[in-house]
């Protein structure tokens, strides 16, 4: 199953979205609803993922400031 979240701040009742050609000639679902604006939408890594990322030291001081091309 592949999905594709879109998310927008609707002005009228008129919505259009561009879907990837993996889409066509393909069966879909289009569910529309209304985002609670306190609640946090909240990410969560793949379960086959999920705790393998091991970091070790820190990523932001082992590389010189001018190297992460930051506006200044």
């Amino acid at each position: 199953m592949q999905i594709q979240r879109h998310y927008a701040d609707i002005q009228s009742t008129r919505l259009t979205i561009e879907l990837p050609e993996s889409f066509l000639n393909h069966e879909i679902e289009v569910v529309v609803s209304i985002l609670d604006d306190k609640a946090p939408i909240v990410r969560k890594p793949h379960p086959n993922i999920a705790g393998e990322l091991i970091i070790k030291g820190d990523l932001f001081d082992s590389v010189a400031d001018m190297d992460w091309d930051l506006p200044a």
